[in-house]
């Protein structure tokens, strides 16, 4: 567009040179005259005066295809494309070979959406000059409207048999080509692009995208840093270079190249954020918290990275200052969910249960219908071992949502601690009517079946059932192999509990199971060994007294 400017400024020159005198005398008669005001005005950016020229123009030359493509030109500009087309149908009428009307009708018909006319257009031109560049390259971006790559590598292709060293045509085939997967010939056309312009970022950065993603992110880097050599303040590429980094687990360079990044544009806090989790995961909690804090102090209603905060407090070890980031977390925002459940773990840890209560309580007073409230109060309350409160609290929540998984469920599980098993398992038996497949409830009343020493095979049923829902989870896998032990079938327990011990190995009651086969099989030594892991494991002093006895017992028997 630019060249076609500057041959019209040229061309004017010349009209003006060799126009004969006396026709700047002849008023406003000169259809010449006309044509060149409106092209000072649409030169100045004056559309709608150019328009009222040309308009004047045509007027005196009616025949005139030219005039008519140029303000059909302007109606282009000017989002006017039904009065475009009509003007260009006409230019086309008069001269079926006004290249200008057919590309810009071209272009009409790609605006519109009307592509295969648009693509007669362009056709229309090559066939006229088989060396119609422009018109190449206007039909291959119609192919690739169509996702027809491969015909517009072909039209791209006619291009190079006649100017083979055509930068735009080489990077469109190398696009091309990258989008289709086939990255040897990608590269093979992109480097040929570089060859002619080493400095051409388009090509560098794709080439660093194909290598990126067959995993050479050492060549990927090189490319990208050849466009930070042409280009330091590009954002974009500084970012990939970090994240290849990121993905290496080079933290450290990851943060050098963030860092950079964050000199280009301090108001970009998500680099800030990027660095200070990139410290956490080194393990540098007081770096982590000094940029999180840095971040907040911009954007105290971040509350991603008030999260962020009080996860890295938690892992300095300093519970409290946790706690008091996590309680600042806005109860209207999506994040408060993941808060409240990370508060009530940190409660937890620092045995700060009564507060914890008073804390969670606090929060139904505004979000009584809120389940997931009720269930960590519950948790709460089990952890002090306050197994009525924390039923008292989830018959509440069965109150608001009778059918909730969840809360049935839990009532069950508390029952269970309680040491109330019928109970547990009347609620277990409500999960079930809700859910017949729910593979948690299944897996509880075959557990506890199995305890008992009845319905075994009843019980193996539904272990097996839960276990088609949840065959990696280790609790179930622990059921089935124990009902294997129950059955007399050692072997075949030992094989399960092993799996769930490898899946689980800090739960006591898997290590203590692994200890009863082992004894089952008269491998003594192993036998001692899981009820001693199983001890240091177990919480309960009534469970570590009756391991003690096995050891002992073990240990006589060994003598």
């Amino acid at each position: 567009m630019v060249l076609l400017q500057e041959m019209k400024k040229f061309i004017l020159c010349i009209l003006i040179a060799l126009m004969p005198f006396p026709l700047f005398g002849c008023g406003h008669s000169s259809s010449v005259y006309y044509f060149l005001k409106g092209y000072r005005s649409e030169v100045q950016g004056q559309y709608e005066d150019a328009i009222k020229h040309y308009t004047s123009a045509l007027k005196l030359d009616s025949k005139s295809s030219g005039i008519r493509s140029e303000l059909a030109l302007l109606y282009i500009k000017k989002g006017e494309l039904g009065k475009a087309e009509g003007l260009l149908k006409e230019a086309i009428n008069i001269d079926q070979n006004n290249r200008q009307a057919l590309i810009l009708l071209g272009s009409v018909y790609s605006a519109k959406g009307e592509l295969s006319q648009a693509k007669a257009m362009y056709e229309k031109c090559i066939e006229m000059n088989n060396e119609d560049t422009e018109a190449y390259l206007y039909l291959g971006a119609i192919y690739i409207a169509e996702k027809k790559h491969i015909e517009a590598i072909n039209v791209y292709e006619k291009i190079l048999a006649y100017d083979d060293d055509n930068i735009i045509t080489l990077y469109y085939i190398g696009r091309l080509s990258a989008e289709l997967k086939n990255y040897n010939k990608a590269k093979q056309y992109y480097s040929k692009a570089i060859e002619l312009k080493p400095n051409f970022e388009p090509a560098l950065l794709d080439l660093g995208t194909i290598y990126e993603l067959e995993g050479d992110s050492d060549k990927a880097v090189g490319y990208y840093q050849q466009i930070i050599m042409i280009d330091p303040m590009n954002k974009k590429v500084r970012s990939r270079i970090a994240n290849i980094f990121v993905k290496k687990q080079e933290y450290d360079r990851a943060i050098h190249e963030f860092e950079k990044l964050s000199d280009l544009d301090r108001s970009d806090l998500s680099v800030r954020i990027k660095i200070g989790l990139l410290h956490l995961e080194k393990g540098r909690n007081e770096e982590a918290i000094r940029e999180f804090t840095l971040v907040l102090a911009s954007a105290p209603k971040n509350n991603t990275v008030r999260l962020y905060l009080a996860m890295a407090w938690k892992e300095k070890g300093d519970l409290r200052k946790a706690i008091d980031e996590l309680l600042k977390v806005d109860p209207k925002t999506d994040e408060f969910q993941n808060a409240l459940k990370n508060l009530t773990l940190l409660y937890m840890k620092a045995g700060l249960i009564d507060e914890g209560i008073d804390t969670i309580k606090g929060y139904l007073t505004e979000r009584k219908n809120d389940m997931d409230i009720y269930m960590l109060l519950s948790m709460l309350y089990e952890e002090k071992m306050d197994y009525l409160k924390g039923i008292e609290t989830l018959e509440v929540a069965r109150n608001i949502d009778p059918k909730n998984l969840d809360v049935l469920y839990q009532i069950g599980v508390l029952y269970e601690k309680h040491n109330d098993t019928d109970k547990a398992l009347h609620y277990m038996e409500e999960v079930l009517k809700i859910d017949s497949e729910h593979a948690n409830a299944l897996n509880f009343i075959g557990y506890s079946w199995t305890e008992k020493g009845v319905s075994l095979d009843k019980a193996e049923e539904m272990i097996k059932k839960a276990l088609t829902k949840r065959p990696d989870d280790g609790y179930i896998i622990d059921s089935i192999g124990w009902v294997y032990y129950k059955k007399g079938d050692y072997k075949k327990a030992l094989a399960e509990l092993l799996k769930a011990h490898q899946i689980l190995p800090d739960d006591p009651v898997i290590a203590e199971h692994l200890g009863d086969v082992y004894v089952s099989l008269k491998e003594y030594d192993k036998a001692i060994d899981s009820f001693e892991k199983s001890m240091k494991l177990e919480k309960k002093e009534d469970r570590k007294k009756l391991l003690e006895k096995k050891i002992k017992s073990l240990e006589e028997k060994k003598k």
